[in-house]
């Protein structure tokens, strides 16, 4: 195992295990199949309303599309944990982190519409925001942790960022922010960034989904390595663009 540097910062790299490209195609595939299941399945087949795609349908009387639709969600909850550890990953490597958090915030932006259309069947929908929008927090309280090591300045940044994921009501919302930032600030340490990282998941067992804490077996696998792929804007595009598609099911349903 040997280190590369990167700024400040040692990564370790192996030689076997999985790449960034490879984890960020399998968190992709994870929010894929977990918004199939919202908008699709329980939201046109099952005719749950907006309010209702993103809760967990209860289990009644063995039908099908309820059990496929929550097996659709439980595979999401992989998702988001796996795609907040590479926006940490992505922001200690990036050359240009101004440019990194600028490219997300444009990229939230330009999903929100397409966000609203697919799950609430709305224009706007301002009491709930896409996932992007807690990734682009998480980056923000990250650049201010890089910049000083002053602890009441970090400890504000971060209670600043969970305040506005709760009060802009962004997915995955206060979590999301602590994720991001526990993945950041125990990167030289494993086993600290794996038992933080899975509290945090198991701390979204409320909703029954403590599953998200699985997201770790293909994290550990990580081996330190982007790969040979180009995969920089896949997210920023997928995002928006799987979102309209979603609507245009929706639309076509009726």
């Amino acid at each position: 195992m040997n280190a590369r540097k990167h700024g400040m910062y040692a990564y370790r790299s192996r030689s076997s295990g999985l790449t960034g490209n490879q984890l960020k195609l399998i968190g992709i595939a994870a929010v894929l199949i977990d918004n199939l299941g919202a908008v699709v399945i329980q939201g046109v087949i099952l005719r749950g309303g907006a309010a209702e795609i993103y809760q967990t349908a209860a289990f009644g009387e063995g039908h099908v599309w309820v059990i496929a639709g929550q097996v659709c969600r439980y595979v999401g909850r992989l998702g988001f944990p796996i795609l907040g550890f590479l926006t940490a990953e992505e922001f200690v490597r990036a050359r240009d982190r101004r440019g990194y958090g600028a490219r997300m915030l444009v990229s939230a932006l330009v999903s929100e519409v397409p966000f609203d259309l697919a799950v609430y069947g709305r224009v706007i929908y301002p009491q709930y925001q896409n996932m992007l929008f807690t990734l682009f927090i998480g980056i923000l309280v990250m650049a201010v942790m890089e910049e000083t090591k002053n602890l009441p300045v970090r400890a504000f940044a971060l209670a600043a960022g969970c305040a506005v994921s709760w009060v802009g009501q962004c997915d995955y919302n206060v979590l999301g922010v602590l994720f991001i930032t526990a993945m950041y600030a125990f990167r030289r340490n494993d086993l600290a960034r794996l038992g933080s990282g899975i509290g945090l998941c198991a701390a979204e067992s409320v909703s029954c989904y403590c599953v998200s804490a699985l997201s770790f077996v293909p994290i550990v696998m990580y081996n330190g390595r982007r790969g040979t792929l180009q995969l920089k804007y896949l997210l920023s595009i997928f995002y928006p663009v799987h979102l309209l598609a979603l609507w245009g099911i929706r639309l076509a349903a009726g």
